[in-house]
């Protein structure tokens, strides 16, 4: 039987899993911030804007680096901080619980608000990561020239 280069193997899954064990905690420690009991929650909110802006650094890092060197080392990278840490960070079952409570409270206003920010919070976010990922990568492929 012959593995597939790109199937799941014991490494990536340890990864994903010390990833996704450090997300979680973070999130839940980020979860013990004051004000979670109104219609905004801070401690949700900063994990999914953390996530975001992660997951964007990294990928467009990752992305920018030349594809030869170390691709075993990138793709452990990619899965254990990416899909691990950023995924156990993010939640957005949490948010829809949080919008559908603030709604169904009457709070729709600061529900709305909390979802506006929460979204393009998280787009720009992405957006001034990803451009800083990139330039670090050039940076560093400029310097190994």
């Amino acid at each position: 039987m012959t593995k597939s280069p790109t199937g799941p193997d014991m490494a990536t899954a340890l990864v994903v899993m010390l990833g996704g064990t450090l997300g979680t905690g973070c999130r839940y420690a980020l979860s013990l911030l004051p004000g979670q009991s109104g219609p905004l929650h801070p401690g949700t909110l900063l994990a999914n804007l953390i996530a975001c802006a992660g997951y964007a650094l990294l990928t467009a890092f990752l992305a920018g680096l030349p594809k030869s060197t170390h691709e075993r080392r990138r793709q452990l990278t990619n899965k254990g901080l990416g899909m691990g840490l950023c995924g156990g960070l993010s939640t957005m079952s949490t948010l829809s619980l949080e919008l559908v409570q603030g709604l169904s409270g009457g709070q729709v206003r600061a529900t709305l608000v909390y979802l506006l920010v929460s979204f393009a919070g998280g787009l720009m976010a992405s957006w001034a990561m990803a451009a800083l990922g990139a330039r670090l990568a050039a940076h560093i492929q400029a310097g190994a020239r």
